[in-house]
């Protein structure tokens, strides 16, 4: 569940909405991956156990709730890429605006309108941790060979966190057949503390993000969080970018990423990466939505406005 503030927005738009959003080429398809974008009447109409269990009845990887003005904060996640950008496809919209601000508990992220979409800036700490050798970690994909792991199949793996407490192991595969093979786990993977560093104990297990380089440019994904397949994950797309763009050089990169494939849900995204002295200066990301339908919540105390993407 994810919180966000939004400046600057009029009284006059304070109303409860429900609306779910698609990628434009999965319009007819309803591919991609949903998220609901609750848009209350007031910080106060909804209490935080109202929010969980609205975000559990919809049962999407994430649900956003969008707030006109400060509120005190509670213990949603501080930023997630994917429900961003279809919370700042629905405000743009709506606000008839090419920019706005929106106010998550990691920091102001600035929105911008595009052709295609929109665009934003996202908060990052970027940090490349010990390389991850753990025996389960391939030994459980019957389906793969040595040759399908570029690292091979006793080769250690980048790990990454774009910010502390989000971290990724990053497994390259040679093949978009050998990506295809790819089976779920049973379990998370827990790192050791001294994989992690400082920021040991943040943040629990790590998400497994496996992708490959394809020869039209592009980086097809899977991402997993032990036996659950997320079809479109921003932050692990930012990481991953971040950590190719510290792989070429210092530049300004962009990086575009084809995820859920493999379960018929296909969603892209565009990674921007500025890197400086070998280091993670800046990451945007691009992506779009489209609204497909739209309703209303009613909890005690007031009506809630919902918004949906996938």
């Amino acid at each position: 569940m994810t919180v966000v503030r939004v400046r600057r927005q009029r009284a006059s738009q304070r109303h409860a909405r429900l609306i779910p959003l698609l990628p434009p080429p999965s319009v007819i398809e309803l591919l991609g991956n949903p998220l609901a974008v609750v848009h209350p009447s007031s910080p106060e109409s909804v209490s935080q156990q109202q929010r969980l269990l609205i975000a559990r009845k919809f049962n999407f990887s994430e649900t956003v709730f969008v707030h006109d003005q400060e509120e005190s904060s509670h213990s949603e996640l501080p930023f997630a890429g994917h429900p961003t950008i279809g919370a700042g496809c629905y405000l743009l919209s709506k606000t008839g605006r090419d920019k706005l601000t929106l106010r998550t508990k990691a920091g102001d992220v600035l929105v911008s309108s595009e052709d295609t979409g929109v665009r934003l800036k996202v908060p990052v700490d970027f940090k490349v941790h010990a390389p991850y050798l753990n025996d389960i970690l391939k030994a459980k994909q019957p389906d793969l060979e040595d040759k399908d792991y570029v690292n091979g199949a006793k080769g250690a793996e980048p790990v990454v966190s774009i910010v502390k407490g989000m971290t990724f192991i990053m497994l390259e595969l040679s093949s978009s057949e050998a990506l295809g093979n790819l089976q779920p786990y049973s379990q998370w993977f827990s790192l050791p503390d001294e994989h992690l560093g400082d920021w040991k104990g943040a943040g629990g297990p790590a998400k497994l993000y496996a992708f490959v380089r394809m020869a039209d440019g592009s980086i097809r994904t899977r991402m997993f969080k032990g036996s659950y397949e997320d079809p479109a994950t921003g932050l692990a797309a930012c990481a991953l970018g971040g950590w190719l763009g510290q792989q070429i050089g210092d530049g300004n990169w962009s990086f575009k990423l084809v995820q859920g494939v493999e379960i018929g849900r296909r969603s892209e995204i565009i990674v921007f990466a500025t890197i400086s002295d070998g280091r993670v200066v800046s990451i945007e990301l691009a992506g779009n939505a489209v609204q497909v339908m739209e309703g209303k919540v009613q909890t005690q105390q007031s009506e809630a406005s919902v918004l949906k993407r996938p």
